[in-house]
């Protein structure tokens, strides 16, 4: 039941197999909510996100989260979800808006929860790649509800992924009328093959956004799925209100700048909110007693007492991306064996297969652990920890800011090659070259003087020279470099932060 106290509800949804679009979202609705007590905040979402979303709200401290837990409705409204997860349709949704703006009632097909009563949603901040609910809200509520849309990446990326050609992005010039967006919609739905444009954006060539294009996903794009996402990305974020956007300007100036003059030329603000994440306490590292936690733990606090804080490297790809030349990756490995590198490697991807002997490489190595999943928060923030090899997707980049655990990139595709090429020229993180792979991955990049060897022995003579540069002045630098940077980050969230202004300034805008 709404609360007479009520008077004012927002609507959020990320693609409910998307967790990289949900995870940050989820610490969204806590800083909206604690920003405006009449605000009520009703998350709809499919099962496969339901118990994540869950679980990251129980980060949040106790007594904050009973203060919000009665104006937060967090709301399955799909069930079980079969299909590749990433373009499923929710037929739900459509249903479950009309019953909030009609004030109706809604049940949680996961917890049994009703929700009724609460006044009809006037803002709704959506995920851009879930077409069916933006066209559901504008059929329903007309311009009644305004729509932000949910970009879960930097400025940067999104510039490229989503822009205008003028500003080196590969969205198709007829995107920028409604009539040209009504055309492509009619061939998306169609089923009609979509083109997809990569463009040079210096200081990178075109082919440098797939360093590693003969990567594995955890779905087949037989239909040019990616090309088709991207599309229906560009048409909506032009058809938004505004854009959200899980960025600051401290960590890319000239891409913000950029976008927020695009958005600007459409008559639409942008809002920079990054880094989003739930800060509430994390579990103690030095004693966690968590079911399915306890080993890692245990060797994490072994390693740090044989070898001293920051000496742990930790490595993951995320829940999707996994190599497919795996021999550069167990050249990589064997190379942190040879150098006595002490890591923990966690490989979630579906597509992952650890051949027996490597795993017992790792095992008898004494200084190396391997897992199919690990707690990725609680090891970031456990002073052994210090470095971080990754993929380079935003949601890792934010929490290695908070943990202030510089990186090393392997960049796949998608964000993950500007987060890589920006981090550099900072000096702010490095970037593996001979790990990349597929036709684009083994072309000259554009920062290297010499076409590198890209074969497993050069990717393991390349990993063992950068844990001495690691070890060295080099790697002190760069640690400091991204201290500072993690530091200006989590700044933007004080009490006259940059974020924490952009978000006061998006309900009063959106809110009156």
């Amino acid at each position: 039941m709404g609360s007479t106290s009520i008077s004012k509800h927002i609507v959020l949804h990320g693609i409910p197999g998307g967790w990289g679009h949900n995870k940050p979202l989820c610490a969204l609705a806590i800083r909206i909510l604690e920003n405006r007590p009449e605000v009520v905040v009703t998350y709809l979402t499919g099962a496969p996100a339901y118990s994540k979303i869950i679980g990251e709200l129980k980060h949040y401290s106790s007594a904050k989260h009973e203060a919000i837990q009665s104006r937060l409705n967090i709301i399955d409204i799909a069930g079980p979800l079969e299909g590749p997860l990433v373009n499923l349709e929710l037929d739900s949704f459509a249903p479950a808006f009309a019953a909030l703006y009609s004030s109706g009632s809604l049940t949680c097909l996961t917890s049994g929860k009703t929700i009724h009563g609460y006044p009809a949603p006037t803002l709704a901040i959506i995920d851009p790649f879930s077409a069916y609910a933006f066209e559901a809200i504008r059929e329903i509520a007309g311009k009644n509800v305004s729509i932000l849309a949910w970009f879960t990446s930097n400025a940067g990326s999104s510039l490229r992924l989503c822009g205008p050609a003028y500003l080196g992005g590969v969205a198709d010039p007829a995107l920028e009328t409604p009539e040209g967006r009504a055309a492509m919609k009619r061939k998306i739905i169609a089923g009609e093959p979509i083109k997809s444009m990569y463009p040079v954006l210096p200081p990178s060539y075109d082919y440098e956004w797939f360093p590693s294009s003969d990567c594995r996903m955890a779905y087949v794009d037989k239909k040019n799925l990616a090309a088709t996402l991207e599309t229906i990305c560009q048409i909506y974020i032009r058809e938004a209100d505004g854009l959200v956007c899980v960025s600051a300007n401290v960590f890319e100036p000239e891409a913000v700048a950029a976008a927020k003059e695009w958005f600007s030329s459409m008559k639409k603000p942008w809002y920079n909110v990054g880094p989003l994440s739930i800060d509430g306490p994390k579990a103690n590292a030095a004693g966690a007693e968590l079911q399915g936690e306890t080993f890692v733990v245990s060797f994490l606090n072994r390693i740090q007492s044989e070898f001293g804080p920051n000496s742990l490297l930790y490595m993951s790809f995320g829940t999707v991306f996994w190599p497919e030349a795996q021999d550069r990756l167990w050249a990589v490995l064997d190379g942190l064996i040879v150098k006595r590198q002490p890591f923990l490697f966690s490989h979630p991807s579906p597509f992952q297969k650890f051949p027996d002997e490597m795993k017992k490489k790792i095992a008898d190595s004494g200084i190396a652990m391997e897992v199919d999943w690990a707690p990725q928060e609680l090891i970031l923030a456990h002073p052994v920890t210090g470095w971080f090899l990754t993929h380079g997707g935003w949601n890792s980049i934010q929490e290695a800011f908070m943990s202030r655990v510089p990186l090393i990139f392997w960049p796949f595709q998608a964000d993950q090659p500007y987060n890589a090429m920006r981090m550099s020229y900072l000096k702010a993180g490095f970037a593996l070259m001979e790990v990349r792979a597929g036709k684009d991955g083994t072309r000259k990049p554009y920062n290297c003087e010499e076409l590198p060897a890209f074969t497993p022995a050069s990717a393991q003579a390349e990993i063992e020279e950068l844990v001495d540069r690691l070890r060295g002045n080099e790697g002190s630098m760069v640690r400091t470099n991204f201290e500072a940077l993690a530091d200006a980050m989590n700044k933007t969230w004080e009490f006259d932060g940059e974020s924490r202004k952009d978000l006061s300034l998006m309900l009063e805008n959106f809110l009156q």
